[in-house]
């Protein structure tokens, strides 16, 4: 493909970055051939070095799950392009001298065994709780500035800025109706990673966060006082991503009484590239419906003091608070948890509380 017409399809993919189901792929793909290289990635991290997303085009399956699950953590490209403004280009031959790479583990055991012996990185997102970055990947190591300064990649990138621009503005418009809505109905909402990385918070959401109660945001995370509700909140935004089933918690406030949250898997229009976010709603005063025994008796074939530790987990309560409550041993109620386990195929209390979650 001659790069006239990769430069149409990547310019083309780019003026539908506001659509709500963009052509991430072309765009990707558009990219790696005007640049000239064998593959493409759009990988956005949470957080630091913690991966949200991994797109790619020509980047075999291995290459992707060792990056994800180890290789993220090591990527060289991460610490010297903090805090670069999006559009910025960078590329590996000009950040690192041949004697680092060849005593570099991510270079030396990852990048050139995977055939990626240069990457040139723009960066595209810079916020405060993630980072992303578009980066095409080369067998080679030759200088690439002058291809990264000419008018055809300056293009790319300005259209791609102006592009994501148009999508952020879409994004905030949309979640800025919403949470109107929710407010009129004295409500609030927030939108969060499954890891629990607060993005953006509505003003009822803020005022929530800030007042004395016991779900509250720690370095922009969401965080709990009590181990068993932050794993029941920590089940539940997993969940939420993976499934499009809406999931209800109720968890202990302190003194607000217990806090009532809907999460559901967001709008594609909110994500970057095929990032999941998660969309909760605060649901001030209410009563939430407790998981019916019956169904989670029949659901998992379990007995009815199994179905409460089941219900009091997803509420957030510990074996020795949902003794204490019903006046029974903590023995015993971490027998039941251990017998939930084997029933349900367990192996953490954390998968027991998905699976509840989903119960019908």
């Amino acid at each position: 493909m001659s790069r006239d017409v990769a430069l149409r399809r990547a310019l083309n993919a780019i003026a539908h970055l506001d659509d709500p189901h963009p052509p991430w792929t072309d765009l990707l793909q558009g990219v790696q051939q005007v640049v000239g290289g064998d593959s493409a990635t759009f990988i956005l991290l949470e957080n630091g070095n913690e991966l949200l997303s991994f797109q790619q085009v020509n980047v075999s399956a291995a290459a992707q799950r060792e990056y994800a699950q180890h290789f993220c953590a090591h990527d060289i490209l991460i610490p010297p392009t903090l805090g670069a403004p999006p559009g910025s280009w960078f590329d590996t031959h000009e950040l690192f001298s041949s004697t680092f790479l060849s005593r570099n583990a991510y270079y030396a055991d990852f990048m050139c065994r995977h055939d990626a012996r240069q990457m040139l990185a723009c960066i595209v997102d810079q916020g405060p709780q993630r980072r992303g970055g578009l980066t095409v990947q080369r067998n080679t190591a030759a200088s690439a500035r002058q291809l990264l300064d000419s008018t055809r990649i300056r293009r790319v990138t300005h259209a791609l800025w102006q592009g994501l621009v148009r999508r952020d503005v879409r994004a905030r418009q949309w979640l800025g109706d919403a949470e109107s809505a929710f407010a009129a109905f004295g409500e609030a909402i927030f939108l969060a990673t499954p890891m629990g990385t607060v993005l953006r918070a509505s003003a009822g959401a803020q005022e929530f966060f800030g007042t004395n109660r016991s779900l509250r945001l720690r370095g922009q995370r969401l965080w709990h006082p009590s181990a068993q509700a932050q794993q029941a909140l920590a089940a539940g935004l997993a969940q939420a991503a993976q499934s499009p089933q809406l999931i209800c918690l109720s968890i202990p406030g302190g003194p607000a009484g217990r806090e009532h949250l809907e999460l559901a898997r967001a709008a594609p229009q909110l994500s970057l590239g095929e990032e999941v976010l998660v969309l909760a709603r605060i649901r001030f005063g209410r009563s939430q419906e407790a998981p019916s025994m019956n169904s989670l008796c029949s659901t998992f074939g379990i007995t009815p003091a199994e179905a409460r530790v089941l219900a009091a987990l997803v509420a957030g309560q510990s074996p020795k608070q949902h003794a204490s409550a019903q006046g029974v041993s903590v023995h015993t109620v971490r027998s039941q948890v251990t017998s939930l386990m084997a029933k349900m195929d367990c192996t953490r209390q954390v998968d027991l509380v998905r699976r509840a979650l989903l119960a019908p």
